[in-house]
C-alpha cells in the first residue's frame, strides 16, 4: 500500500493536469452547456409559485343593488380589506407580476333582501393562475336604501387677523341629500360647514367639505353613505377694515355769514368716526366720510342736524349709517380790563378789625359781547370773605361779584392778585 504522501502528490498532479491541459476545449464545453440550459428553460418556461400581498378588493354589481333599493352598511374601506394570493406564474413573468395584475371582486348581484351575507371573493389573474387567496370570503351587511334631506349649518374655526371683517357666507345650497343604509341615514341630523378664518385675508369662493352630525352634535362617518365626500360651495367676503372720521367741519357752510357778533365755536359729529371695510385699493384713497352740506347762514343759535352716512362704491359701512352733527354757535366774546379795583372786606364779625396785604387788584373780565357792553366798573366788586374768622393771620382767596346772576354764571375773569394775607385783630 502506497504511503499517504505519495497518494496526495499523485492527486495534486492529476488536478493540475486537468486545469492546465486542453483548457480551451473544456471552456468551450462549459459555454455550450450554459447555452443549452438557457434554451431549454426558455422553451419549456416552467411555472413558479409567487405570493402577492395587498391586493385591493371591490364590489361588483353595487349600482344594481342600489337600483333594487338596498345598500351595503359600513365603511367600504374597512369591509373591503386587501387580500393575499398565491399565484402560479411562468418564469418569464415572475418578476413583473404584482397586485395590479390581479382582480378581486365580491358580487352583490344575488342579494335581494336586507340581511347579513357571507360572500365569496372572486379573483382572476391575466398572467398567471391563482392557486389560493386569503381571506377567501367576507361578511357583508345589507340594509334598505334611504334618502334624507338635512340642513347645512355654518361654523367657524379660528379668528380673522386683526383689522379684517367678514360678511355673511352664502352657500350654494341650504340643504344636502344624504343617501345610504336606512339605519345610518336616520342618525344624521344636519351637515356642518366649517369655515377656517385663521390667517384669512381674502374673500372665500370655494368648495368646503361637510361633516354629518347626529342630534347630539357627534360626528357621523360620511364613509357610511353613497356620497362619501359631501361638500358645498361657499362665498364670503373678507376685507380689511379702517376707521375714518366723519368730515363734519368741511360740510358746514355759512360760518362767516352768521348773525352780527356770532361765531361757530365748535362742530361735533356723533359718532366722530366710523369703520369701513373694502378692497385695499379703494381704502387707500379714503381719508374720511363726506356728508351733505349744512348751511348755518344767519344763525344766532346752535344747530343740530341728523345726516345719512354713505361710503364709496365697493366698500361697506360697518356702523350705523347715521350721524348727528352739532354746530355750536355762540355770541362772540370780548375782554375788558379793570385796573386798581378796591378789595372790599365782607363777613367780618363786629368788634374785629382786619388788615389786607393788598387793598387793590386788577381784573380781566371775558364774556359775551352783549354782557360786556352792559357791564360798568361800578357793577364789579372784588372782595375778601372773612366770615367766621377769629383773630389771627390767614390767606384768603378773593371773590368777584356782579349784580346780574346770568353774568355771574357766564362771565370769566382773571385777577392780578388771586389771594391776599389777612390779619384779624380785636
Amino acid at each position: 500500500m502506497k504511503p499517504y504522501n505519495e497518494i496526495s502528490a499523485a492527486l495534486t498532479e492529476r488536478l493540475k493536469d486537468f486545469f492546465t491541459k486542453n483548457w480551451p476545449v473544456k471552456l468551450l464545453s462549459l459555454v455550450f452547456a450554459m447555452l443549452l440550459w438557457g434554451y431549454v428553460m426558455t422553451e419549456t418556461n416552467p411555472d413558479r409559485m409567487k405570493t402577492i400581498t395587498d391586493i385591493p378588493v371591490s364590489f361588483s354589481g353595487e349600482n344594481d343593488l342600489h337600483d333594487r333599493g338596498f345598500a351595503v352598511r359600513g365603511d367600504h374601506s374597512e369591509i373591503l380589506r386587501s387580500i393575499t394570493a398565491r399565484v402560479s406564474v411562468e418564469l418569464t413573468k415572475y418578476t413583473s407580476l404584482d397586485a395590479s395584475d390581479i382582480s378581486a371582486t365580491v358580487s352583490l348581484r344575488s342579494i335581494s333582501n336586507p340581511g347579513t351575507y357571507r360572500l365569496k371573493i372572486n379573483s382572476t389573474c391575466a398572467d398567471g393562475t391563482i392557486r389560493s387567496i386569503t381571506p377567501s370570503e367576507l361578511v357583508v351587511e345589507v340594509d334598505e336604501l334611504a334618502t334624507r334631506i338635512v340642513p347645512i349649518e355654518v361654523e367657524y374655526s379660528g379668528e380673522l387677523p386683526e383689522g379684517y371683517w367678514k360678511g355673511e357666507p352664502t352657500l350654494g345650497s341650504q340643504t344636502i341629500s344624504v343617501s345610504g343604509p336606512a339605519d345610518d341615514v336616520s342618525t344624521v341630523s344636519k351637515a356642518i360647514c366649517t369655515i377656517d378664518l385663521e390667517e384669512r385675508t381674502s374673500s372665500c369662493n370655494e368648495s368646503i367639505l361637510l361633516k354629518y352630525v347626529d342630534v347630539n352634535g357627534d360626528e357621523v362617518n360620511s364613509a357610511l353613505f353613497l356620497n362619501q365626500l359631501p361638500s358645498v360651495v361657499v362665498k364670503m367676503d373678507v376685507m380689511r377694515v379702517i376707521t375714518v372720521p366723519v368730515n363734519a367741519e368741511a360740510a358746514v357752510l355759512g360760518g362767516d355769514s352768521l348773525a352780527a357778533n356770532y361765531e361757530v365755536y365748535d362742530i361735533v359729529s356723533t359718532p366722530p368716526t366710523v369703520r369701513i371695510a373694502g378692497p385695499e385699493d379703494i381704502l387707500s384713497e379714503i381719508t374720511g366720510i363726506d356728508i351733505e352740506q349744512i348751511d348755518v347762514s344767519g344763525s344766532n343759535a346752535s344747530v343740530q342736524v341728523p345726516v345719512t352716512l354713505t361710503t364709496p362704491e365697493g366698500t361697506i359701512l360697518l356702523d350705523e349709517p347715521a350721524a348727528t352733527i352739532y354746530v355750536d354757535i355762540r355770541e362772540k366774546q370780548e375782554t375788558v380790563q379793570l385796573q386798581g379795583m378796591t378789595v372790599e372786606i365782607r363777613g367780618l364779625e363786629d368788634g374785629l378789625t382786619a388788615e389786607l396785604s393788598k387793598t387793590e387788584c386788577d381784573i380781566a373780565i371775558t364774556g359775551r359781547i352783549s354782557h360786556m357792553r352792559r357791564l360798568e366798573r361800578k357793577d364789579v366788586t372784588i372782595y375778601a370773605d372773612l366770615t367766621g374768622l377769629v383773630p389771627g393771620t390767614y390767606e384768603v382767596e378773593l371773590g368777584v361779584a356782579v349784580p346780574d346772576q346770568t353774568m355771574q354764571t357766564e362771565l370769566g375773569w382773571t385777577l392780578s392778585v388771586p389771594k391776599v394775607t389777612v390779619t384779624v385783630k380785636e
